[in-house]
């Protein structure tokens, strides 16, 4: 793998599991110096620091809540105290709780709105300091295609990824004479925790009785064009593409990556 990124340091928020850590490992191999962060689960977060030094990277951890500004301050500043700037911030750390709206109360919406949008704007705010300084820099935000399309049952999660991807193109569109670009990743249901709860949560609500596995299978095969989900490795591909240089004429865009889940009924037009 090109080692296009030496010399620089990414932070990935929310990167101690699935599609943050899968980001955080191949930012490591092509030569970005890694901060880890979480807000809890310290052992995961450093059992991925470990898999980055085994590649040869360097890396630390950052234990801390992105979602108040002080939290995405205090990020920032370690990754700059520590490994000496900020060049490319991923915004991965995400939240999805699925209810029906008679059960969303001010605490459960605030919850979601802070950890998916909220935090983003503050770590962004922060690092668009640094990389300004420099005048390069990447923010890559992941996103849903529920804030493409809006999904039944998570109306709080629907509307902070909606947000996200209209904060991804007011950034774009404010930092890009400072050399930064900014983009989204719209991504489908992929086999994390999180995907793997909500096809639970759709089970519990259809009384199937099937495993979340049975579940997922019978899902990917009906509600995508190719047959299966993206894998957490492919989603982390396409945000480091968009943390390369080689994206330097990319920003302010919205990518999905779902196995054609959001226009699945396409196939169906003649039946």
């Amino acid at each position: 793998m090109s080692k296009c990124l030496t010399g620089k340091v990414a932070v990935v928020t929310g990167s101690g599991r699935g599609i943050g850590r899968q980001t955080v490992l191949k930012l490591a191999q092509m030569g970005a110096k890694v901060v880890v962060n979480v807000k809890k689960g310290i052992d995961e977060a450093m059992e991925t620091v470990e898999m980055v030094r085994k590649l040869g990277g360097e890396g630390i951890v950052v234990q801390v809540d992105v979602s108040s500004e002080e939290g995405a301050r205090h990020l920032i500043n370690e990754a700059v105290k520590q490994l000496g700037s900020v060049d490319i911030l991923v915004n991965n750390a995400g939240l999805g709780i699925a209810a029906p709206i008679e059960q969303v109360d001010e605490k459960l919406w605030d919850k979601q709105l802070n950890v998916n949008l909220r935090s983003s704007f503050f770590t962004s705010k922060y690092a668009a300091e640094v990389m300004k300084q420099r005048g390069w820099g990447r923010i890559v935000n992941v996103t849903s295609v529920a804030g493409l399309i809006g999904m039944k049952h998570l109306v709080p999660y629907s509307a902070a990824k909606a947000g996200l991807i209209g904060l991804t193109r007011a950034l774009a569109a404010e930092l890009s004479e400072y050399g930064i670009t900014v983009n989204a990743v719209a991504a489908g249901l992929v086999k994390t925790k999180m995907g793997l709860s909500l096809v639970e949560y759709i089970g519990r609500q259809r009384g199937a009785g099937e495993s979340p596995e049975d579940m997922m299978s019978r899902w990917e095969k009906a509600h995508t064009l190719i047959g299966r989900l993206p894998t957490e490795e492919e989603v982390a591909s396409l945000i480091c593409y968009l943390a390369s240089p080689d994206a330097g004429a990319v920003t302010g865009q919205v990518f999905v990556i779902d196995s054609g889940w959001t226009f699945a009924e396409s196939r169906n037009y003649m039946v």
